[in-house]
């Protein structure tokens, strides 16, 4: 997956590394939403298979950020700090591995969504994902600022794209709420077992928005320096 080039990638833009991990992290969680569309159905076999390539996904992003720490050497003359480069892979990291830990809870107890409330929870994951997708957009448009130069506009351009972010999280926020409280109205009807663990598939979905926003919120920073 990795060349002598790797390295490279840092001296043209620091942030050619970061987008390939983002790309990984963004196509888990489109394995995740095929994923959780296959387990509605409870087409388990399906499932399954969307699992193993949400676990693969996640291996090859632990592999990109393994190798971005091993090589990114202590002191780098670039225009941003090897900490805030490291902070942005951690926390872009967290993406596929959220998604194997939803994928892996909801195959492993064979969990089903309510019918009551399976339109919001779909609605309330596609949120969460578009969410990832915004975040990786934004790592993109750095990375094409970075090789050019950082124009004047290319700081409002990324506030706007920090923005859309915010709104996706806030959005999604709404939706979780809604969500959580429609499914107290109900929960006393299902396992109490099986209503932790849905609890915490919401709250593991909902985070996927709300690391988004912190790769959004910390990409600002790194331009800003």
């Amino acid at each position: 997956m990795f060349n002598d080039s790797f390295l490279g990638m840092f001296a043209e833009s620091p942030f050619a590394a970061l987008q390939e991990h983002m790309d990984v992290g963004k196509k888990a969680t489109v394995a995740l939403q095929n994923f959780l569309s296959s387990a509605k159905a409870s087409s388990w076999d399906t499932a399954s298979q969307y699992r193993q390539e949400i676990v693969d996904l996640e291996h090859a992003a632990d592999e990109i950020k393994n190798k971005i720490r091993t090589h990114l050497p202590k002191s780098l003359m670039m225009s941003v700090s090897r900490e805030d480069l490291l902070d942005l892979v951690y926390t872009m990291d967290a993406i596929p591995n959220t998604a194997k830990d939803i994928s892996g809870i909801i195959i492993g107890r064979h969990l089903e969504i309510p019918d009551q409330i399976s339109d919001q929870f779909d609605s309330f994951s596609k949120g969460a994902i578009k969410a990832a997708k915004q975040a990786s957009i934004a790592i993109e448009k750095v990375d094409e600022m970075q090789k050019s130069g950082f124009g004047s506009g290319d700081v409002n351009l990324l506030q706007d794209l920090v923005s859309e972010l915010e709104k996706l999280e806030h959005d999604n926020d709404e939706l979780e709420a809604a969500l959580r409280n429609d499914f107290f109205t109900i929960e006393k009807d299902f396992p109490p077992v099986d209503v932790m663990f849905l609890y915490d598939i919401i709250n593991r979905i909902g985070s996927l928005a709300d690391i988004s926003q912190t790769v959004g919120h910390i990409l600002t920073r790194l331009v800003s320096k």
